[in-house]
């Protein structure tokens, strides 16, 4: 059941507009890969070349251990779970999730009404698709929906039905495009835990399409994310979360989203934001000016008299449960930055909207980019790229 994926330099145009660029992918068996990006970055279009829906213009598809180029969908031995579900909606869920079976498993004259039941094995064929059927249908617990048609079931219900139609098959590869976007955001959730526990017990490859970067980050093995139509970075939700390696990004990973914000550096290399010091020099041999991101976890209110403060205004105060979102300018209003920070009792008042506050950058997280958007990397400084100012 198990199988990997490799995709090699795979390029596809549709007319003038090139919507994915020589992209390289190695999924390894069991893993969950998502594919991320703004819209119009090419994951869906890449999701069908692996199915076969799309011929890509250029590059390889390997499927397991296979090349599966110029085959057909069927060919591949893949599962597609839609946004839709493309359910019937005159077929009960029984017959839904029993179809991909009875294709392949009837012959055209075993599946035709009347001139059917003539055939002499096809009653043991119906018996042990019917077995199949109620073994996933156990998993998913969807047993009791099964004589229901489409119309009858909850959004979450037919996505199930959806799912089981995918698992009965025991296809090497589960590809899944925005299986969760038509549901509301607590049966979002509740789905995200259920497709990472299904995947945990079945142990198969899934391939992932999503622009809803909180469902790549909670499910998946490792993310890639495209951006422009090329990969811009393939790593674990970690690496990509804390070590983002381009401005492309780090502002599509994270939520609130990270501050993205100008500096410059003086003759001492010391980091200015917004003409102040933030106690961080960077090392020889940076570019004059740069951008710095820092996520709003990693901006904390100041103690007293401590270096390398950020003064500034509250122009807002968001409620988020167990902690703040504070939007802040500083540098007399010409940058904004937001910080969370912790729920204390008191601080409505102390966080009002025009009071003063002084916020400090953790300086272990902080992500510098060039001019081009990528990250300055470690190799140039061995030590480390950053040093406490002195």
């Amino acid at each position: 059941m198990q199988g990997g994926l490799d995709l090699d330099r795979i390029s596809k145009s549709f007319g003038t507009a090139h919507v994915l660029d020589e992209v390289s992918l190695t999924v390894k068996a069991g893993e969950f890969v998502s594919l991320v990006g703004p819209s119009g970055c090419g994951k869906s279009t890449l999701l069908r070349i692996i199915a076969g829906l799309e011929t890509q213009d250029s590059g390889a598809v390997r499927i397991g251990t296979s090349s599966v180029d110029g085959l057909g969908p069927r060919a591949r031995n893949i599962a597609m779970v839609f946004q839709n579900y493309a359910l019937y909606p005159h077929m009960s869920a029984f017959d839904n999730v029993a179809l991909p079976l009875a294709v392949s498993r009837l012959g055209l004259f075993e599946r035709l009404p009347f001139l059917k039941y003539l055939s002499p094995r096809r009653a043991r064929i119906m018996r042990e698709i019917a077995r199949d059927v109620a073994t996933v249908a156990t998993q998913l617990k969807i047993e009791p929906l099964l004589d229901r048609k489409p119309g009858q079931l909850s959004g979450g219900q037919r996505q199930r039905v959806a799912l089981a139609r995918a698992m009965v098959r025991q296809p090497s590869l589960f590809l899944m495009d925005e299986p969760l976007s038509n549901l509301d955001a607590q049966l979002r959730v509740h789905m995200r835990d259920e497709l990472a526990e299904l995947h945990a017990r079945l142990g198969a490859t899934f391939i992932y399409v999503t622009h809803d970067q909180i469902e790549a980050m909670t499910m998946s093995s490792r993310i890639a994310m495209l951006d422009g139509g090329r990969l811009a970075q393939l790593g674990t939700p970690a690496e990509l979360y804390e070590r983002p390696a381009s401005l492309a990004v780090a502002r599509f990973i994270g939520s609130p989203a990270i501050n993205i914000l100008p500096v410059s550096i003086d003759r001492s290399g010391e980091v200015l934001l917004a003409g102040a010091p933030i106690g961080v020099m960077l090392a020889a041999g940076n570019a004059p000016s740069l951008s710095l991101g820092i996520r709003p976890e990693h901006l904390r209110i100041a103690s007293p008299g401590e270096a390398g403060m950020l003064h500034g205004t509250i122009r807002r105060n968001e409620h988020h449960g167990a902690d703040r979102l504070l939007h802040v300018a500083i540098g007399g209003g010409e940058v904004s930055v937001m910080a969370r920070v912790p729920q204390q009792a008191g601080e409505p008042h102390r966080f009002a909207p025009g009071a003063p506050v002084a916020l400090i950058c953790e300086t272990p997280h902080l992500h510098f980019f060039g001019a081009d958007g990528v990250r300055l990397v470690t190799e140039a400084f061995p030590s480390a790229l950053l040093t406490a100012a002195q």
